[in-house]
């Protein structure tokens, strides 16, 4: 599969600046889980931030992408339940032509899948596991904590997140993509196919982004998927963070890929309710390869929309964007 990357440019607010390039991303011999089976889902549209935001910014983002695809499922619903109702109460009648042609013009208008690409400033987020159990000076102690090496970032805080899993950390280095779709808009695709395909284009991902050498190289970093969530190192230190969450088959939340982060945020404390785990990064498996949070973001969602069936990305980077 060859997946055409198309940069648009949009009408967005005064301070989102836009840069505009086409490239185009050659498929590895990767095999695709699923594919789509509505005409919506047949373009992956990634929003790609390039500049380091607060991380409650990129939640509010990901909310109003989920809320769209929400709100055009209760139209759905509605639409459905009408026409059975007319059903009931006219037996043998129908909608016309003219009337069967606006409903299709609605239906049509149903969200594509999305995935948002950040780099955050210094956060730890809690998981639902941890909601209730979490105590104030366990907050008190990450949101005070100074990294070893990037002492000048803004302090860490604590949010808490609705999103499978327990406490992470997301910040400067590490590659977030927030994945939002419909499970149904893809044949027989389920919230353990997602998490699936989230670790799969993961994999890929550290194998195949291509390096700045001028020669093509590939990064080439083994990974593997074990008995716990996430994706490891072939020394069983932990590459990739990865949480869902999924409403009405609408997904949210996705993967968190170490790229180059200060590694004491996340091995100082116990991540992901893993107390012998340690984390490492792309830097410190492949201290020579010259690859970016960037670069990695491109990557990944090129691998995502491959192992969907997506040949299609539509790519608008953005340094920032207000929200209405």
């Amino acid at each position: 599969m060859v997946v055409k990357n198309i940069i648009k440019r949009v009408p967005v607010k005064s301070n989102a600046a836009i840069k505009s390039r086409t490239v185009r991303c050659i498929s590895s011999d990767a095999k695709t889980l699923t594919h789509p089976i509505d005409n919506s889902s047949k373009v992956l549209r990634h929003l790609q931030f390039t500049k380091r935001i607060d991380y409650e910014k990129g939640l509010a983002f990901q909310e109003q992408f989920v809320r769209a695809q929400l709100d055009m499922k209760s139209l759905q619903s509605t639409i459905k339940q009408k026409l059975i109702q007319l059903e009931v109460d006219h037996p043998g009648s129908s909608i016309n032509a003219y009337e069967k042609k606006i409903l299709d013009n609605i239906l049509e208008m149903k969200p594509n899948p999305v995935i948002l690409t950040f780099e955050f400033d210094p956060v730890y987020t809690g998981g639902k596991r941890t909601k209730k159990k979490i105590t104030q000076a366990e907050i008190e102690g990450y949101s005070n904590f100074v990294p070893e090496v990037q002492k000048s970032n803004p302090k860490p805080k604590f949010v808490q997140a609705e999103r499978g899993g327990q406490v992470t950390f997301h910040g400067p280095g590490q590659m977030v993509a927030y994945i939002i779709l419909d499970l149904k808009s893809f044949d027989r695709f389920v919230a353990r196919n997602h998490v699936a395909a989230i670790e799969k284009a993961t994999v890929n991902t550290l194998l195949n982004t291509k390096l700045k050498d001028g020669k093509e190289t590939k990064l080439d970093l083994t990974s593997k998927i074990n008995c716990n969530t996430g994706v490891w190192s072939s020394d069983d230190k932990k590459l990739a963070s990865i949480g869902v969450h999924v409403r009405r088959s609408i997904t949210s939340h996705g993967v968190c890929i170490n790229v180059s982060p200060d590694l004491s945020y996340l091995n100082t404390f116990e991540m992901c309710g893993l107390p012998t785990s340690k984390a490492s990064s792309i830097a410190s498996e492949k201290p020579d390869a010259d690859v970016n949070v960037q670069d990695v973001a491109v990557s990944y969602v090129n691998e995502f929309a491959k192992l969907l069936g997506i040949d299609t990305v539509e790519r608008i980077e953005l340094e920032n964007l207000e929200i209405d």
